[in-house]
């Protein structure tokens, strides 16, 4: 029982985990998007480390991870976990 305790916790652990990379990637997603349409304000704020071009590339870059990011933590969501299982059988 205790194991199985220990289990559910390190997988909702896991959960947030994934979950907050997720908005880290999706905020930075977003910023460099905003960067590539409003380059003129983006560039003065980030001290001139990310212009147009830079912008493209970080946001080309994030995409992938992000939708992995994504599916991981809506599979560790939706997967059933046996205690769970058990308990909706009983």
């Amino acid at each position: 029982m205790d194991i199985q305790k220990k289990r559910k916790q390190t997988v909702r652990k896991l959960g947030r985990i994934f979950g907050w990379l997720g908005l880290v990637f999706l905020l930075f997603t977003l910023l460099t998007g905003y960067g590539i349409a409003e380059y003129r304000i983006v560039t003065p704020l980030t001290f001139n480390l990310m212009n147009k071009a830079v912008a493209q590339r970080l946001h080309a870059y994030t995409e992938v991870p992000m939708i992995l990011l994504l599916l991981v933590h809506i599979g560790i969501a939706v997967w059933p976990r046996p205690t769970e299982s058990k308990q909706k059988e009983d």
